[in-house]
């Protein structure tokens, strides 16, 4: 009989510290603020918001609208702090690197104290007036900024470039360089030997080639006409299909070989103002004038061809 009333005797011990410790720890709660902590963090609110200083303000109007300060001061405090939300400025900064692209873990101070730990897209609450803002990254050098806050001015957008952030990557059309972010633009010539250079050598070689033709046929009509001279004379004709035939490959020789030669030397010409009047690697090629050989239906010639 005895085991019995005592395990109930402890139960309800338990039950009676339980109880208590609960009391006391809710009797904490209610008074971690004092009635004159309540009444000096009103006052200090107030003086506070008169010196512009509107984050710190807040900070003790939450303490003063808590439920345990009196109803009176309650009351005011949090009237005070509907009104300073009203009028507090936030701003929205967005940090970017070299390539343009978001960076999110930048750290942010204000005038030497912690704002914020990264720039997600929040904006933040700051005090009016002018503030030094230092922006940090991991791999790129600190950036600060000195910009004027006005009363009342809600998510004003700023933007932060770390210029020397991810600048090796070489965005866009430049190659970014390792100093102070700057791009170094490559330049539009492909080198000493270009592209006209290259066109002024096979329009020249086609020229030689052409003059060489016609030289060749040449020699082959002069053979093909003395041939059929020699076959005819003046006076007798003994192979007269022979020397007929000798005459017409003279005939068809020669043509040949006086085009062979217009057009070779034509193009001989044409290639040697390409190369001369080409670009230098140092010059660009957006605009100018230029003189192309043309070999068409009508003839071969040059033609003048100009680009802005």
């Amino acid at each position: 009989m005895r085991r019995p009333f005592r395990d109930r005797a402890a139960r309800m011990a338990a039950s009676i510290f339980f109880l208590v410790g609960t009391l006391a720890a809710s009797r904490g709660a209610l008074a971690d603020v004092t009635k004159a902590q309540c009444i000096e963090s009103d006052t200090n609110a107030q003086n506070e918001r008169r010196a512009q200083h509107l984050r710190a303000a807040r900070e003790l109007l939450q303490t003063c609208s808590k439920p345990a300060c009196p109803k009176l001061v309650r009351d005011d405090c949090t009237q005070r702090l509907n009104d300073l939300d009203s009028v507090t400025p936030t701003v929205v900064f967005a940090a970017k690197d070299a390539g343009g692209d978001d960076v999110v873990a930048v750290r942010v101070s204000m005038d030497g104290t912690p704002l914020a730990s990264e720039l997600a897209g929040a904006a933040l609450q700051v005090d009016p007036g002018p503030h030094v803002f230092k922006f940090a990254t991991d791999g790129a050098s600190d950036v600060e900024r000195k910009i004027v806050i006005h009363e009342g001015e809600k998510d004003r957008q700023e933007r932060v470039v770390f210029s020397d952030l991810n600048a090796s990557k070489g965005h866009g059309a430049g190659v970014a360089g390792a100093a102070g972010g700057a791009r170094v633009e490559p330049s539009s010539s492909s080198g000493a030997w270009g592209g006209q250079k290259s066109a002024a050598v096979v329009i020249g070689g086609a020229g030689v080639a052409g003059i060489i033709v016609g030289s060749v046929l040449g020699a082959l009509s002069f053979s093909a006409w003395s041939s059929s001279k020699s076959e005819c004379s003046s006076t007798s004709c003994p192979n007269r299909t022979k020397a007929l035939s000798d005459h017409d490959s003279a005939t068809t020789d020669a043509l040949v070989s006086d085009v062979g030669f217009i057009a070779g030397g034509a193009l001989l010409a044409g290639g040697l103002v390409l190369y001369l009047t080409a670009p230098s690697s140092a010059s660009t090629t957006s605009g100018g004038l230029r003189i192309v050989p043309s070999v068409g239906r009508e003839g071969t010639g040059l033609r003048l061809e100009g680009r802005f």
